[in-house]
């Protein structure tokens, strides 16, 4: 039984890694044959050398005896051993790395198919994010342009809005003011009407019209509102000249030095006087009136006439109320719009 076992032993054909490769490859079954053969080959060495180590004295003594050396035999024994164990356990590890790795293909395989279809997907719904986001940003920019719009001209309005209060309440308060005779009193009418437009359209009613470019509400609310309220006002036409000399002769010497100094032309720049020649025969004749008597003409009114119409230009000698009224407060409104414009120029 040893003999053959040990004979069988050594009459197995040695494989070599490459070669069970290959084999393997070709005929996958051989693996298995070839583990059950090392398994059964292993256990029939195990239970020899378990004999040989559970024999007694005289076992080994027959051992002896005939010649052999039970030492080496059981060193060389073990060692055949452990190199079956090693090529079984080779064997199984090469088997099962092929099992793996196939199975481990397939699984990654699908992994990966999985992962670039999720990947995929992902990016499909980023694009679709992004479109959506895009979309989403040009809505918002447009809302935000439409409610920056819609706030710049809500703030125009106000800005309109308060401005023109504003102007309302200025123009209400200095005209009932006058209206109640607490302010330029003891002067000709005429005089009132030029002193009137002046502080009018020094108030807020002039940055009104600088706003707005609206030149037509407040000129035309002024004019009614002095001829409604002037009790003092010719009936039918008349000369500008006469208006304004008898005007002068009726006021005290204070009250001349006073209006020339406030309706004064001298300090007036050339081209605003081109556009106020009922202003510049006014302020003339309050200084050609506030001479001595040796130097003043005898009618102040009548040389400031021919001298507009020299250095300024030409202006009809006859008027009515409302036609007086209606330029003066013109040419004092556009006077006091052009010094507003030449102080931002400056």
């Amino acid at each position: 039984m040893i003999d053959f076992t040990e004979r069988k032993s050594n009459d197995m054909p040695t494989l070599s890694s490459p070669y069970l490769e290959t084999l393997q490859r070709r005929v996958p079954v051989v693996g298995d044959k070839a583990i059950v053969d090392l398994v059964n080959g292993i256990q029939v060495s195990k239970d020899i050398i378990r004999y040989r180590k559970n024999r007694g004295w005289f076992g080994q003594l027959f051992d002896k005896l005939d010649g052999t050396d039970n030492k080496r035999r059981l060193l060389l024994d073990g060692n055949l051993i452990a190199g079956q164990e090693a090529f079984y356990k080779w064997v199984l590890e090469l088997s099962d790395s092929l099992r793996i790795s196939q199975v481990a293909l397939e699984v990654t395989q699908n992994s990966l198919l999985e992962a670039r279809d999720a990947i995929r997907n992902q990016k499909q719904r980023l694009q679709k994010q992004e479109e959506a986001l895009f979309e989403l940003s040009n809505q918002f920019h447009q809302l935000a342009e439409q409610v920056n719009i819609r706030l710049n001209n809500l703030e125009a309005r106000m800005r309109q809005l308060e401005v023109r209060v504003a102007a309302h309440e200025d123009l209400d308060q200095i005209v009932t003011a006058w209206a109640a005779g607490q302010t330029y009193t003891k002067l000709p009418w005429a005089l009132q009407v030029a002193l009137l437009a002046r502080e009018v359209f020094s108030s807020s009613v002039v940055m009104y019209e600088l706003q707005t470019g609206d030149t037509e509400r407040y000129r035309h609310l002024l004019v009614n509102k002095i001829i409604a309220t002037s009790k003092q006002l010719p009936g039918s036409f008349f000369g500008l000249g006469d208006l304004l000399d008898q005007s002068w002769v009726v006021m005290t010497k204070e009250d001349q030095e006073l209006t020339a100094a406030l309706l004064e032309i001298r300090s007036v720049p050339q081209q605003r006087l081109v556009n106020t020649p009922h202003l510049f025969v006014i302020g003339t004749t309050l200084e050609l009136a506030s001479l001595p008597t040796e130097a003043r003409p005898s009618k102040p009114a009548q040389s400031a006439l021919a001298l507009c119409r020299a250095q300024i230009d030409t202006i009809s000698r006859t008027t009515d109320a409302r036609e007086f009224i209606t330029t003066v407060v013109e040419q004092t409104a556009n006077d006091c719009l052009a010094m507003i414009n030449n102080s931002k120029i400056i």
